[in-house]
């Protein structure tokens, strides 16, 4: 008998509290999100001013290793090499695509004259495209060069690099 009231003062504890809770608005109540204060808008700057968002899109084509064509890739491959400056910081995004064999391009992004910043290829079995953002990258200038790793083949291709 003395176990009952024991387990049955329990029970009625935890339905007072729970009680107390609805009726004073706890838990048990949904709370509607509080309005925050309109934040007036910063006007963009133009696109010629070089801010970040800026795409540029090349049609270009590799042409096979020649005695005319100079290699520019380890003595051994020929390559497009494209310079621009970002002039604040912020990411870079390139996307490549062409017409060739998922393996037959690849993409490096170097600070101009300092080093590489990124390398990327094509997946074996993908298709013929190189996507990447580098989501950081300082204000400075860049080279990128779209490499070819079929040296006989003439290659097209689509560059769009953002920054």
């Amino acid at each position: 008998m003395e176990r009952r009231l024991t387990r049955g003062f329990g029970l009625s504890a935890i339905g007072l509290a729970f009680l107390g809770l609805a009726a004073c608005g706890g838990v048990l109540t949904p709370v509607s999100p509080t309005a925050l204060p309109a934040i007036s808008q910063v006007p963009e700057a133009p696109a010629s001013e070089g801010v970040p968002g800026i795409s540029n899109v090349i049609q270009g084509t590799i042409e096979p290793l020649d005695e005319d064509t100079p290699p520019c890739w380890a003595n051994l491959y020929p390559c497009e090499v494209f310079d621009f400056a970002t002039v604040e910081e912020g990411p870079i995004e390139v996307a490549l695509t062409w017409d060739g064999p998922p393996r037959a391009l690849m993409v490096q992004l170097y600070w101009a004259g300092a080093g590489l910043a990124h390398e990327d290829v094509a997946p074996l079995n993908g298709p013929s495209r190189i996507a990447f953002v580098r989501p950081r990258m300082e204000a400075a200038a860049y080279r990128l060069r779209v490499v070819s790793r079929e040296p006989a083949d003439t290659i097209p291709f689509t560059l769009v690099i953002t920054y």
